[in-house]
Order: C-alpha cells, then structure tokens, then sequence
C-alpha cells in the first residue's frame, strides 16, 4: 500500500459541504523506535515524493498514572517520513519505558492525487490526527484535546482502523462518539 500514487485529475472525486466520509487507516506494527528510524525511510522520488513511509502513528508506553502499554502520544509524519519525525522524538522517547509503535497509513485513489499537491492527503491525515487525539486524549498531547476539532467541510467522519490498530476501536465515528 503506498499513500501516494499519480493519476489524472480529471479522476479526482469532488466533496459536496455537509457530506459524511469514511476514511480507512491500515496500521502495522508493533516497532520499536530504533526500527523506525533505521526503516521506514521511503519517501519516493522527487518531484512526487511518492514514498510508503508517511502517515499518522501511535506511541505507547508506561506512564506513571495509567501503567504499561498506555497511548502515550498520537501524530502525523506528513510532509517527512516517519524515521525523521522519530528523530525528532528521540530525546523524549529514549527517557520512556516500554516504548511500542504502531504506523498508520491511508490512501484513497478516489480523494488523493498529485493533482492537488497531495493536499487532500494532508487534510485527511490532519483531521484523523486531530480527531483520534480528541476521542483518545493521549497524555502526551497538548494540542486537540480539549477542544471538539473541526470536521472540516463534513458533517459526519468515519474512521476505519484496519490492520493492527491495538487499543484503538476498529472504528471511529464523529461527531457520534464525542
């Protein structure tokens, strides 16, 4: 599965306002940090940058309160693969205990092309990201925890988890599960 592939524009599915979409996420894993960075480097060729290893992710791990195996921090590697965005979490994650990750990534040839710059690719993996961290507060978040995000032009989301999803639900719906 790759989360971006070229095709024509005349392909691409316009969004009416208001209309419910079904996003579907396939999750692989359990990684440990260590694999991530060494492996999952694919980012394509330019000028598409094309590559498989971009997408959302989920870290667990023990915290103080909650014990082991605990979603510690959801997030996005969109605009760099994922062995960079783990870079940039190696300081923290080198301090956590029991450290396990799990990588999601959706593509839709009907909704994703390069026609836009795989900007409704971005937008996708943005409002999932944004959504999962609202219904699952991770404790490591700060940003879309509080507040309901916004749904973007869709009255209803749906999101698929496919895959190994561990301890999310095999599907989210919002604004219903809020």
């Amino acid at each position: 599965m790759i989360n971006h592939k070229t095709r024509d524009a005349h392909e691409r599915v316009t969004v009416e306002p208001n209309q419910s979409v079904e996003i579907t996420v396939t999750w692989s894993g359990p990684y440990r940090r260590e694999e991530v960075i060494a492996q999952f480097i694919d980012e394509g060729a330019p000028p598409n940058y094309d590559g498989e290893d971009y997408g959302l992710y989920q870290i667990y791990g023990r915290h103080i309160l909650s014990g082991a195996d605990t979603l510690l921090y959801v997030g996005k590697a969109t605009e760099q693969t994922f062995s960079r965005r783990f870079r940039q979490h190696n300081e923290w994650l080198t301090r956590e205990e029991e450290i396990s990750i799990y990588l999601g990534r959706l593509y839709d040839p009907q909704r994703h092309s390069i026609g836009d710059r795989w900007m409704s690719w971005v937008s996708d993996v943005t409002l999932v990201e944004c959504l999962l961290i609202y219904k699952y507060s991770p404790n490591y978040n700060s940003v879309s925890v509080s507040d309901p995000p916004s749904l973007q032009k869709y009255s209803s989301v749906s999101i698929v988890h496919a895959g190994n999803q561990h301890k999310l639900a095999s599907r989210d719906s919002a604004p219903a599960d809020w």
